[in-house]
């Protein structure tokens, strides 16, 4: 009989210890920290437009102020929109001759027919014939880089 009471005893003393360090220890364990991809993340929010913004503004000549009207800002808007329009027409231009030269280029290249470097792929055999003499000329396959895994 008091081996069984020293037993319950015992039992009890382990539960209420393990109890104790459990709480102990979520108390000492770090939290995790949440995990970022290296940039932050921005949000992008609407403002609340005002009554103001849609109304022309009444004149306001004695406080030295320019009057801004729908009508002129509309037209400040409007010439900003056309010198933006003709800087891309201008670059846009400018890609197209840059484009032109790059053509002429080419086609002086292939009309040389006496360069050293001039190659004539006319029918398929000779794309397979040059595969072929890269790997008979290339570097050896053990001074290549292996995929091992």
């Amino acid at each position: 009989m008091e081996g069984l009471i020293i037993a319950v005893i015992i039992g009890l003393l382990t539960t209420i210890f393990n109890r104790v360090k459990e709480s102990s220890s979520e108390e000492n364990r770090p939290k995790p920290k949440p995990i970022s991809t290296g940039r932050e993340v921005q949000t992008y929010r609407e403002e609340p437009r005002t009554r103001q913004e849609y109304e022309p503004a009444a004149p306001s000549a004695e406080q030295g102020q320019p009057v801004y009207t729908l009508q002129t800002q509309f037209e400040e808007k409007k010439k900003d929109i056309e010198s933006k329009y003709a800087q891309l027409r201008k670059q846009e231009q400018d890609y197209k001759q840059q484009v032109q030269t790059r053509r002429n280029k080419v086609e002086s290249i292939k009309k040389m027919k006496d360069s050293p470097y001039a190659i004539d792929f006319e029918n398929k055999d000779d794309i397979v014939k040059g595969f072929i003499f890269s790997e008979v000329f290339g570097p050896p396959r053990a001074k290549k880089p292996h995929h091992r895994k």
